[in-house]
């Protein structure tokens, strides 16, 4: 009987606590996202989630792999190099600012991690019958977990920024240009004045407060990993450009985007392009048109009038 009992024991797998850690902890970083993506949550919430996603990624993938380690060298330097291979290519295409590629590396990342542990399961079955591989696929179902949350986390907060962002930064400019416009035509031909331009066009237009923000700051809020320095936020993240008129040539720079501040006038030595981390910045020209350009681009603007064209 005691005999039967030694046996039943020795089939039974012996599941490592680090293995039984690094699942719990890829669990809780899983969990968290789903309540991110179905349930309502206030503006400071997406700070504290994403990051407690991202540590418990990264110490669940620590304590998985030592854990399998302990079981298999050989097969914990495999699922290594396979971790390591699409986390370097996702990294190298974002960048060289490749969008496509570091979106395509991510999935491949997520195919990836469904092959090992598929293999793993397989490779468990195969060789149940032996001590060293007892363990190894709840081992591997950890390092799975926490893989895909930590791959989670360094998108969201290192990787290439939404161009939805650009394009709501963009929308916002056409609006105020749109405000800039009806004041001329009120004010006889005129544009607000370039010190005042905020004060007047939210005094005597219908602008709202959002127009004057650019989406691309309020992501990199959204993307902060420290709690320190606390964002502070601007009333305005755009400047006008005061060598422009309402008879100026249409391809003239009339608003363009700059560091927080409020009634901010200037020309291409205030220009910012930090709030899209430096890929570029959005221009509104004064034919009431917005673009967004890359940091060679902003070269070739037009920020004062020729002679033969006053």
């Amino acid at each position: 009987m005691s005999e039967g009992k030694n046996n039943t024991q020795r089939q039974k797998p012996n599941f490592s606590k680090l293995a039984i850690a690094s699942v719990s902890l890829g669990t809780l970083g899983i969990s968290i996202l789903v309540l991110r993506i179905t349930l309502y949550r206030p503006w400071w919430s997406e700070f504290v989630g994403r990051n407690v996603i991202g540590l418990s990624g990264i110490a669940g993938l620590s304590l998985g792999m030592a854990a399998l380690a302990l079981i298999s060298r050989r097969m914990t330097a495999i699922t290594a190099l396979v971790i390591l291979s699409h986390f370097l290519l996702f990294n190298f295409f974002a960048m060289v600012r490749i969008r496509l590629l570091s979106y395509c590396a991510f999935y491949a990342m997520l195919a990836c991690l469904v092959g090992l542990l598929i293999g793993a399961a397989v490779v468990h079955w195969m060789s149940r019958s032996r001590e060293k591989f007892k363990g190894s696929g709840f081992a591997i179902l950890g390092i799975v977990l926490t893989t895909f949350v930590s791959d989670i986390w360094w998108a969201e907060t290192c990787g290439p920024m939404s161009i939805a962002a650009r394009m709501v930064c963009g929308s916002n400019l056409t609006k105020l240009g749109k405000a800039m416009s009806s004041y001329a035509k009120l004010h006889q031909g005129q544009y607000p004045d370039p010190n005042r331009w905020c004060d007047l066009l939210a005094k005597h237009t219908d602008v709202k407060a959002e127009y004057f923000l650019c989406s691309g700051v309020k992501l990199q809020w959204k993307r902060q990993v420290l709690p320190w320095p606390v964002p502070r936020k601007a009333r305005c993240y755009y400047a006008m450009n005061p060598n422009c008129r309402l008879n100026s040539p249409p391809d003239m720079v009339l608003l363009f985007e700059t560091k927080g501040g409020w009634n901010q006038l200037g020309g291409p030595e205030i220009l910012s392009t930090e709030n899209h981390r430096g890929d570029g910045c959005n221009i509104l020209f004064n034919d009431g048109h917005a673009m967004f350009f890359n940091p060679l681009g902003l070269r070739q603007l037009k920020w004062k009038a020729e002679k033969n064209e006053r």
